[in-house]
């Protein structure tokens, strides 16, 4: 049976020669063997979209039980929050209801939000000290919380209503529909990744630091997001450019000339699935070229090596 051989294929009984014109012109484009190099004028981006989002102000008393330094005084000191826990801490848990009527809507009662903050102590000369990790639940829902000797109606209540747009729903807890959860976004390797449906960030600011008592008051400004996942088409002004830290050779090597020269980048262009280009069509294989009629063996196993990393 005659072998089919890829368009350019020859006999070992033929030379063929052809010029630099038909050599760089090709009436097909298969970027499955060929991917085309470059960038590309629209980008399609699988892009996060917050589709509503609200914010709230709390503010309450937060005691330090670690050991503070007792030397480098005056101290100060910055607040990072790590994470937030919606856990009931012997109270009421946060709720997530769908409003009754308006089914893109949803209403989230806040209470007993458990805080795990990060705080860094500086000495006089700004020079860190020491980094304590410190909890305080804000929203304390009842007095059988420790924390609800900082209740406040004005600056901590006990829950706070916030109604958010949601239109494709919610995030479930193991798919269990019984239990829709909010995301926290924090600076721990386990909770720092969004998520589709409700997620929250929180910004806090030390407005006092009382070294005697020692407190601090911390206020925190709570972000509730609705994310979705949405494919978006996205003009740009070219590729990013990475700034490159560079070395002197002390004498010339292969691997010098590497490590003081240009950083690599990947040129593979993005296809533009979209008008006017349809560049997705260039997947559809190319024509068979005809069979050569005076051999039929057996052709030589073609590695195709895979696009390589550029010099940018």
């Amino acid at each position: 049976m005659p072998k089919y051989m890829p368009k350019g294929c020859k006999c070992a009984s033929k030379k063929r020669y052809v010029s630099n014109g038909i050599t760089n012109y090709s009436d097909c484009i298969d970027v499955c063997t060929n991917p085309i190099c470059g960038t590309a004028d629209n980008l399609t981006l699988l892009a996060p979209v917050v589709y509503d989002e609200i914010g709230i102000n709390l503010c309450r008393e937060v005691p330090i039980t670690g050991a503070l330094p007792t030397t480098g005084l005056p101290l100060s000191a910055s607040v990072q929050v790590l994470n937030v826990s919606f856990a009931p801490q012997g109270g009421d848990a946060t709720t997530i209801t769908r409003i009754p009527g308006r089914p893109n809507c949803y209403l989230i009662t806040l209470t007993n939000l458990a805080v795990t903050f990060a705080v860094t102590v500086y000495d006089c000369s700004k020079r860190v000290v020491s980094v304590l990790t410190e909890t305080a639940t804000y929203l304390a829902s009842n007095s059988s919380i420790p924390d609800y000797i900082y209740h406040d109606e004005d600056t901590n209540p006990s829950d706070v209503e916030l109604e958010i747009f949601a239109p494709y729903g919610l995030t479930y807890q193991d798919g269990n529909t019984q239990e829709p959860v909010i995301n926290y976004i924090g600076f721990s390797t386990t909770n720092n990744t969004l998520q589709q449906g409700l997620n929250m960030i929180a910004i806090p600011k030390i407005l006092n630091f009382d070294t005697t008592t020692p407190a601090l008051t911390v206020g925190i400004t709570f972000y509730i997001k609705s994310v979705y996942f949405s494919q978006y088409l996205i003009p740009h002004n070219g590729r990013a450019v990475v700034p490159k830290g560079s070395v002197v050779p002390d004498e010339d090597s292969v691997c010098l000339d590497f490590v003081s020269g240009d950083l690599l980048d990947y040129e593979i262009k993005p296809l533009e699935l979209g008008p006017p280009k349809y560049e997705e069509r260039l997947k559809s294989e190319c024509g068979s070229c005809e069979p050569c009629n005076s051999c039929y063996t057996e052709p030589a196993e073609q590695n195709i090596p895979p696009a390589e990393a550029s010099e940018g």
